[in-house]
């Protein structure tokens, strides 16, 4: 039988995931007295409330969403092994999150299902794994803001309205992503200026662009390099005034968006 493998990372304050892979591991009734966990099952099916509640199995392809102070367990249902990713959340994050959602105070919502089978929010939570895994700053945080929206709005009862003047908020958000490309920027400071949600300027923005904010930057950046290089500056130098991290960033992402390298790009004709 394969070895089971079991990977931490510490996202930021309030937000840790594991990635487990080929566990037979069983976990005994517990809490989490400040966590919300949310569970993703890439491979296998488990228990949550124990095999005497045989309703409350979460499958491939199902997610299991569980409130602060909830007993649950972990067994999988077989003498198969099983893979999934856990994401835990304390509750002062997904409190801030449904409030800046409402745009209203209030007290920490609470999921309403144990068992989430939308195919659109089991995709969003493997996004999001992959993202909290391989990416950092505005990428990673729309991550979290769009799933986590998501889930709160399908099954924590948290309601988001569509933002008024709302095709004047994302020219103007189009103007800050355009605007100081060597420096870096958040979801969370661009809704703050704009005086909306970040849930509501992902969706906004998403919906007349087609692409998030994040993608939008990016694009920006390559752009001001294909002009930065066509005009002869050194390429480690246009690399800092693009604001990506390293060199290696940014030829691989120029690549992605152009097809060449930052040194094949120069020497075209």
């Amino acid at each position: 039988m394969p070895c089971p493998s079991i990977n931490f990372l510490h996202v930021q304050p309030g937000l840790e995931m594991s990635q487990v892979a080929r566990s037979s591991h069983v976990f005994p009734r517990h809490f989490h007295d400040d966590l919300y966990a949310i569970g993703l099952m890439r491979q296998g099916a488990s228990y949550c409330l124990g095999p005497s509640h045989s309703e409350a199995t979460v499958r491939q392809g199902q997610a299991c969403l569980i409130n602060p102070g909830q007993v649950h367990s972990g067994v999988p249902i077989s003498d198969d092994t099983i893979s999934y990713t856990m994401f835990y959340l304390h509750a002062d994050l997904v409190r801030n999150m449904a409030e800046d959602m409402s745009r209203r105070p209030g007290t920490a919502p609470e999921f309403t299902a144990l068992i989430c089978d939308r195919p659109d929010l089991v995709m969003s939570l493997h996004g999001l794994a992959q993202a909290l895994a391989a990416s950092n700053g505005l990428a990673r945080e729309s991550a979290l803001v769009r799933t986590l929206g998501d889930i709160l709005g399908a099954h924590g009862g948290v309601k988001s309205k569509s933002p008024e003047h709302a095709p004047v908020l994302v020219r103007q958000a189009t103007e800050i992503l355009r605007s100081n490309l060597e420096q870096k920027i958040t979801l969370r400071a661009m809704a703050a200026m704009l005086g909306i949600s970040q849930y509501q300027l992902l969706r906004a923005f998403k919906r007349q662009t087609g692409v998030p904010p994040h993608v939008f930057r990016t694009q920006q950046r390559v752009e001001r390099a294909r002009s930065l290089i066509r005009h002869g500056m050194v390429l480690s130098e246009v690399a800092q005034a693009t604001g990506f991290s390293d060199q290696s960033h940014f030829s691989n992402t120029f690549k992605l968006y152009t097809g060449a390298t930052p040194g094949q790009y120069a020497l075209l004709p």
